[in-house]
Formats: structure tokens, C-alpha cells, sequence
């Protein structure tokens, strides 16, 4: 099994491809959010994510902490990031198994386009191009059960999911501006972006979005606005172009989140 969270594909693309080549099913975790407990059995567990601030989403903290996985497996992670960098994600990964007595077995860094930070489309060009060749490392090295990733066994801290960057409305002081959308004048209220909202975070009022307290950071309704009409309400990041993954379609996301499709 392969479990992945994403906004803009980039970590859908992946998830699909490791599972095409490893023979192994995909599931976004959001399908499962509702669930108390979720378990998994399977030899192989994957998960694939998006780097966050140099870690792991909050939400898929979330459902880690309530995921149960076969003792003998072999477990690894994919990170995807805009600087190929993933911070404190494989640490925080693991100590969310080791509540359970289960350990990362791997970790992988995966860069691609990011969906906050700027990068040029030289860049995400090259990125996008590289890509599929990681792709086919990392196969290698799962299907060879490699371990690169040494546990210190320790367990996630209380805090381990409100802590986070971007957690829910209770962010961290100084990035708060980093979840204050403003919506401009070309929103027509078309609803796009409250289907793909993994979190129900998003209704329309009165013909325009509006956004609630409950983010996932994952900048979908940003991405793909058809009418653009997302910005982020912070100096660096104002007005940035959108992105998404060339091979993702809307209806691959709609579909995960909420089964519409366009």
C-alpha cells in the first residue's frame, strides 16, 4: 500500500508511478480522516508527501498517529519538495511508527516544483524532466529493501500534530499570513475550489470563496483557480504563478477528495 497527500499532483504523480512499478495500491489518507483507526497489513507500506517547512504536513501527522502496520514490514517514505530537502520529515515519520512499535525503514527526497516558494520555469522544467529517473531509483531501492534510515526510537511528543506548521487555526505565530487568502475580484463563485479543498474549508457566499480556519497549507484552491483569483497574503509569495503537475487532472484530485469531478 502507498498512502499520499497532495495539492498541486506533484505528490500524486509520484504515488502512482511507485505504485505502477511496485505493483502496489494508492489511497490518499484523506479517504480514511474519518476513521478512528486504519490499518494495514500489507509487507510494503509507502507513504508519499509533501514537505512542509522541512516536514511533515500536520494532517498527515494526523493520520499517522492513528495508523496501525504490519510488525515485519518494510516501511518507507517519499518525500516531494521544492528543494529536494526534507528537514525533520523522516524523524517525525518515524516516531509516529515507533508509538506504534513499527520503524521507518526509508527514507527519499524527490524534488519538484513547489506550491508556495518560487521557482522558475527553468527549473520546474528540469525538476518535472529529473523526476521520472528518481522515480526509478527509489523503485530499485525498495524492491532491493534497502534501509537508509537509522530509528532512535523515539516517540512523537504531545504536541506532535498542533505543533506543526500550519496546523489547522492555531499556526504558528509568524506564518499565520501564510493561510490569509485574499480573494480577488475575479472570483465568479464557480465552487472549484471548495471541491477540492481536502478539508471542507472553503464554501461560497454570496458568488465568491470563502475561506475557513481549518487549512491544510496544501494551496489546491491557489493552484487551480481557473480564474486565478487565489493569492496568499504574504510579501514573498503574493501573486506567484500557478502550478500544478502537468500529468494530474482536476478530476484525479476532486475525485480523491470528494468525489466530483468536472
Amino acid at each position: 500500500m502507498i498512502y499520499y497527500f497532495t495539492g498541486t499532483g506533484n505528490s500524486l504523480w509520484a504515488a502512482k508511478k511507485l505504485g505502477e512499478e511496485l505493483k502496489q495500491p494508492v489511497e490518499s489518507i484523506i479517504k480514511h480522516r474519518a476513521e478512528e483507526k486504519t490499518e494495514c497489513s500489507d509487507k510494503i507500506l509507502g507513504f508519499v508527501f509533501p514537505t512542509y517547512m522541512m516536514d511533515l504536513p500536520w494532517i498527515a501527522k494526523e493520520f499517522l498517529l492513528k495508523l496501525t502496520v504490519s510488525s515485519d514490514g518494510y516501511v518507507f517514505v517519499v518525500m516531494t519538495s521544492n528543494h529536494g530537502k526534507s528537514g525533520r520529515a523522516f524523524q517525525s515519520l518515524d516516531q509516529a511508527l515507533c508509538l506504534g512499535g513499527k520503524k521507518l525503514s526509508a527514507g527519499f527526497d524527490l524534488q519538484m516544483p513547489g506550491n508556495c516558494l518560487v521557482s522558475t520555469e527553468e527549473e520546474n522544467g528540469e525538476r518535472l524532466q529529473q523526476a521520472p529517473a528518481r522515480i526509478k531509483e527509489i523503485v530499485r531501492s525498495v524492491q532491493t529493501r534497502t534501509v537508509n534510515y537509522k530509528s532512535k526510537g523515539r516517540k512523537p511528543r504531545k504536541n506532535f500534530v498542533s505543533g506543526s506548521y500550519f496546523y489547522g487555526e492555531n499556526s504558528l505565530r509568524r506564518l499565520t499570513r501564510m493561510k490569509n487568502f485574499i480573494i480577488s475580484e475575479k472570483c465568479n463563485g464557480c465552487g472549484l475550489c471548495a471541491s477540492i479543498c481536502p478539508l471542507s474549508n472553503i464554501r461560497i457566499s454570496d458568488g465568491r470563496a470563502v475561506h475557513g480556519h481549518d487549512c491544510a497549507a496544501c494551496y489546491a484552491c491557489l493552484h487551480w483557480c481557473p480564474k486565478d483569483a487565489v493569492w496568499i497574503d504574504a510579501p514573498a509569495v503574493r501573486h506567484r504563478p500557478q502550478y500544478h503537475h502537468p500529468d494530474t487532472t482536476l478530476q484525479e484530485i476532486a475525485g480523491d477528495y470528494h468525489d466530483c469531478l468536472f
